[in-house]
């Protein structure tokens, strides 16, 4: 959810920057596809573009850059250590388990990657790969 906040925002900003017309409900239709897991905001961003598109290629191509930046954005700096506080997971693992876990299996992957990375380290009990610090004995 709050990714989907963060998007939405962004976006509006980005859409009043560019003085798009009906941006706030453009910037709440990406926000809201924003909560399909993996590829919604994809979608979301395409459906916007394509909008925009009887407005002008140079506009269209305009939002697309930005929409794209903003999903990056989020990717790569917001995903992990939100998700690394959800299931307990150490940010780096985190971040290697999103970028094996596609290549490994495809498309149906980028949904279940962290949650089986979660899983792996739960089931194994590896300590060092979660997201808290954990109390080494001393002695």
């Amino acid at each position: 959810m709050l990714l989907s906040i963060f998007l939405g925002i962004s976006t509006f900003v980005v859409f009043i920057l560019l003085d798009i017309p009906y941006g706030r409900l453009m910037a709440a239709v990406a926000g809201a596809f924003d909560l399909i897991p993996g590829i919604g905001a994809t979608i979301g961003i395409s459906l916007i573009c394509l909008i925009i598109l009887f407005q002008g290629i140079m506009l269209s191509l305009k939002v697309l850059v930005g929409c794209i930046v903003l999903q990056q954005v989020e990717e790569k700096l917001l995903i992990p250590p939100i998700m690394q506080g959800s299931i307990n997971i150490n940010p780096v693992i985190m971040f290697i388990a999103l970028l094996v876990g596609p290549r490994v299996a495809g498309l149906v992957r980028v949904f279940l990657s962290s949650p089986i990375a979660g899983v792996i380290i739960s089931l194994l009990d590896i300590d060092e790969m979660r997201g808290e610090k954990t109390e080494q004995p001393s002695g």
